[in-house]
């Protein structure tokens, strides 16, 4: 019996040892032996998780984004999990929700539920007002769409504002043009990141109005820092993933 533990003692030891060993050659063997303790049958990890930007942490992670604007994510780097059409709450409203929605292109229903009655929240369809940005003159009043991706092998998602390129490591999704309510209309939502090139609705061109999408621009003269911001240039905005 006393022999049993002191094997035990000097197993532990001898793994806590090489668990906090950082020489990087003798890393792989060490995890190995540490696994087969741990209850994964010693498999040998694909790769030593050293990388600059890769850790052992987010080798297998995930994340989830929405690419405003587009039907697509980016190749190489994101799957669709679904595409849509953006929605939200009504411009002119004081009540609903203040995030977008990307709606899928098939909805599914309950049928044993049926809206009756004014006590309900109302989700309409997005318009993008550009008739005075002249990029996009030409889909003024039109709906945008969405998809909604998966980035494998990232942990986290970010949209920066006025910028256009991601910080060192951090991989570009695509870049944008950031929108939000117009400033007078009491319905405000969040700002969104549209992508540059948008795709809309064919023969989405009528006005219904709804969750509206206007071109946000920087505001000097108040608490802004101007420079380096400028009066009421269009803002760009980035989307990254790590």
């Amino acid at each position: 019996m006393k022999f049993f533990k002191y094997t035990v003692v000097f197993c532990l030891v001898f793994l806590n040892q090489a668990k906090g060993d950082d020489d990087d050659a003798a890393d792989n063997v060490k995890n190995y032996i540490w696994n087969i303790f741990g209850g994964d049958g010693g498999n040998l990890p694909p790769n030593d998780c050293k990388g600059e930007f890769m850790t052992c942490e987010t080798r297998n992670a995930s994340v989830v984004y929405t690419h405003w604007g587009r039907t697509d994510c980016t190749p190489d780097t994101s799957d669709v999990i679904y595409t849509g059409y953006i929605g939200g709450g009504q411009y002119s409203h004081s009540g609903g929700g203040t995030n977008a929605l990307c709606l899928p292109e098939t909805p599914e229903y309950n049928n044993g539920l049926i809206a009756s009655g004014n006590q309900r929240s109302l989700v309409y369809g997005a318009e993008i007002q550009s008739d005075d940005y002249l990029p996009w003159k030409d889909i003024y009043q039109n709906d945008p769409l969405c998809a909604v991706c998966l980035a494998q092998g990232r942990s986290t998602s970010l949209m920066i504002p006025a910028k256009r390129t991601c910080p060192q490591g951090w991989t570009k999704e695509y870049e944008g043009l950031l929108m939000g309510n117009r400033h007078d209309h009491p319905g405000g939502h969040e700002y969104l990141c549209v992508d540059l090139n948008p795709e809309v609705r064919p023969g989405s061109a009528p006005n219904h109005n709804g969750f509206l999408l206007f071109p946000a621009v920087g505001v000097c003269g108040s608490s802004l820092a101007c420079p380096p911001y400028v009066h009421r240039n269009e803002l760009p905005c980035v989307v990254c993933t790590w």
